[in-house]
């Protein structure tokens, strides 16, 4: 008989020893005597214990019973289908020990449930019947020689009934924490006084390690399944999340540009029609400055439900970026079919957005290309419905299909963004100014300022001409800024020569109160050219009162009212106007717009709008400026209902900033004030 060497035992966190894994497999249906050879660390040898031993019920050893459960669903084993290499391990103890049954069971809560059994005709027992909870105690083999004549197992119904176990060796098999689990375990139907010898104990030993070497390897071919499921779950909402808008769930315009392919490809072989769209939300720049970007992220994804709503479920709609939407369509149909969607898409679309109680206006302007009438490949046909929507932006709220006379507009606006560069560059972008008239006295009062763009040996590019170049955010910026710099040094030169200017009106936007210290620059501007803030005015629209930034707002202009700075609400009565934003903020004149003033004298709305602007501004005691006066009816008009000041081409055209003292001096020839005069009069910057 062999002796075994002695091993240490391996000490696992719940207080049970564990014998490493036996390094070695078994081939499965070997008969006769094994040759083993190393030695075999037998760490769960210990103390045999026998069924007369007293042993609680299992359950009762909380934690221990717990972990065990939580073991055992890692594993998730229980109720599995049956695996041959289980299987195999029975067969082959069977055969090994010469015994009628062999098995491996798992302890559950209430039951024993065989995960591989030889001999046996159930799948489970309840555990108050398991020979093998009690092998779960040992810490080495459990031993039954003769049911029969044990107290604890004689009236077992396993023993007295079918299948008549009269012998049971079982060795517990251990999770990989050390957690006992389960039991491999050899029966039969005649006892065994003699039990095992030394070799059987061995094997019963090895075969338990066998099962724990499959357990661990079934768990992890399970581990490896889970993690390449997750792994292409992972790569689908990689793909999908690559493809998808975050925010509106839209196809991306990787995924569009896919979709236009396609559908291509598709149309060219069947001699169908395709069409494709872009199309973006109007004043989106202004509704975000305004109202803040979880108004405007809201606009978006509500603008993409309505979009998806009006279109088939054949389309594809995509957000190509910003405020920009993509549309493919495959099949157009009929000429009709396109008016249509068309028709449909404006009406959804127009509909004014509620957001947290408050309404909101806006449009969408839509170019459309159609293959192959106007391009081909998918490259020119974005082009071509990209200059379709240039041209529909230039209305606000349309739609436009391409037609060849758009990409000489295109041209001619790039030239424009050319134009617009090089004058910066070259410092040939410089104001003119266009005189402000008392109407009361019919004097030059001040000037509004208006860019040109004076290029060598040409007359002065009208701001038509390069208008275009105010679309794009940052040479816009460029242009604000060297206005500004150029106007302020004119007023400076002014002030220097002792002219009579007046007050000086510089516009800004909503998008410039967003800068916490834009009162501080517009100051420190001032102050570097030695100027008294209160010669300026600062023009603003009404959108810059409205929605977020408030607070910054308030900041601004009373730091600038402290400061002598006077305010303007220019296109008084045309966008968002609120009689609050005259309460709230320290607005000291009121522009009447040039659409209201064109038609007072044709126009008993307009006149009404206006006597009504005009009697509002004196009852807060407001300045009225009124724009665009070109006719002797209007002037006549205005200056009849009280309008203190009015500017336009009856009164004046824009001149060089040199000429500005000669039409002061033609209009005021007896008045030199010692520094600047207090007539309320104003220069505005427009740009």
């Amino acid at each position: 008989m062999a002796v075994l060497p002695k091993t240490k035992t391996v000490k696992v966190n719940n207080g049970c020893t564990r014998r490493p894994a036996f390094p070695r497999s078994i081939p499965y249906g070997f008969h006769g005597v094994w040759r083993i050879t190393g030695h075999i660390k037998a760490a769960r040898r210990g103390k045999e214990l026998r069924s007369q031993d007293n042993i609680d019920d299992l359950d009762a050893e909380c934690p221990q019973a717990s972990r065990r459960r939580m073991a055992i669903a890692r594993y998730n084993i229980l109720d599995s289908a049956a695996e041959r290499d289980f299987d195999n391990l029975t067969i082959l103890a069977a055969e090994v020990f010469g015994a009628t049954f062999a098995a491996i069971s798992f302890i559950d809560r209430t039951r024993q449930w065989f995960k591989a059994k030889h001999g046996l005709g159930v799948a489970e027992t309840p555990i108050e019947q398991s020979f093998c909870a009690h092998a779960l105690k040992s810490s080495g083999i459990f031993l039954v020689k003769d049911a029969a004549h044990d107290r604890i197992f004689a009236a077992n119904p396993l023993v007295t009934g079918d299948p008549h176990i009269r012998f049971y060796a079982g060795m517990r098999v251990l999770a990989n924490d050390g957690t006992p689990i389960a039991a491999i375990c050899v029966m039969d139907s005649a006892p065994r006084p003699e039990g095992l010898t030394q070799a059987e104990r061995l094997t019963l030993q090895i075969l338990a390690s066998q099962v724990e070497s499959l357990l661990e390897l079934r768990h992890a071919l399970i581990l490896q399944k889970q993690q390449v499921a997750l792994q292409r779950t992972l790569s689908r909402q990689l793909r999908h999340m690559s493809n998808h808008d975050e925010l509106t769930g839209l196809p991306r315009r990787n995924l569009f540009r896919e979709k236009l392919d396609a559908a291509l490809a598709d149309a060219g072989q069947t001699g169908r029609r395709a069409a494709v769209m872009t199309v973006d939300v109007d004043h989106f720049k202004q509704i975000n400055d305004s109202f803040g970007h979880d108004v405007g992220d809201s606009l978006l994804c509500a603008f993409a439900k309505r979009f998806r709503a009006a279109t088939r479920s054949t389309d594809t709609v995509a957000r190509l970026g910003g405020d920009e939407f993509g549309l493919v369509i495959p099949d157009i149909g009929a000429g009709d079919d396109l008016k249509m969607l068309l028709r449909s898409l404006g009406e959804r679309l127009h509909k004014p957005f509620k957001h947290n109680g408050r309404v909101i206006n806006c449009e969408a302007s839509i170019g459309v290309a159609i293959y192959p009438d106007h391009a081909t490949s998918a490259d020119d046909l974005i082009k071509c419905s990209d200059l379709a929507l240039a041209a529909a932006k230039t209305s606000r709220g349309c739609s436009a299909i391409f037609s060849s006379g758009m990409a000489e507009n295109f041209d001619r606006q790039a030239r424009m963004l050319d134009i617009a560069r090089a004058a910066i560059a070259t410092n040939e972008l410089i104001p003119h100014y266009q005189a402000k008239v008392s109407l009361a006295t019919g004097r030059i009062v001040g000037f509004e300022a208006l860019a040109r763009c004076q290029q060598a040996g040409t007359p002065p590019l009208l701001p038509e001409m390069f208008a275009h170049a105010f679309t794009d955010g940052k040479l816009a910026a460029d242009i604000s800024r060297q206005m500004l710099a150029q106007v302020l040094d004119d007023v400076r030169h002014w002030v220097d020569t002792g002219a009579a200017f007046g007050h000086v009106a510089i516009n800004r936007s909503a998008a410039d109160f967003r800068s916490d210290d834009f009162a501080e620059r517009l100051l420190d501007a001032i102050d570097s050219r030695g100027l008294d803030p209160a010669m300026i005015e600062l023009e603003v629209t009404e959108g810059v009162f409205l929605g977020r930034g408030n607070e910054q707002v308030t900041r601004a202009l009373a730091l600038l009212n402290a400061r002598g700075v006077r305010v303007a609400l220019d296109d008084f009565g045309t966008g968002f106007a609120s009689l609050t934003h005259l309460k709230k903020f320290p607005v000291d004149v009121i522009k009447i717009d040039r659409s209201f003033v064109a038609g007072v004298a044709t126009s008993p709305d307009d006149a009404t709008i206006v006597r009504a602007l005009i009697g509002l501004g004196k009852s807060l005691g407001i300045e009225t400026v009124a724009e665009g006066i070109e006719t002797v009816e209007q002037a006549s008009f205005l200056r009849r209902h009280g309008c203190d000041l009015g500017q336009g081409f009856f009164y004046s055209a824009p001149a060089p900033a040199a000429d500005v003292p000669s039409l002061i001096e033609r209009t005021l020839p007896h008045y030199r004030p010692a520094k600047f005069p207090t007539t309320r009069g104003s220069l505005a910057l427009a740009c």
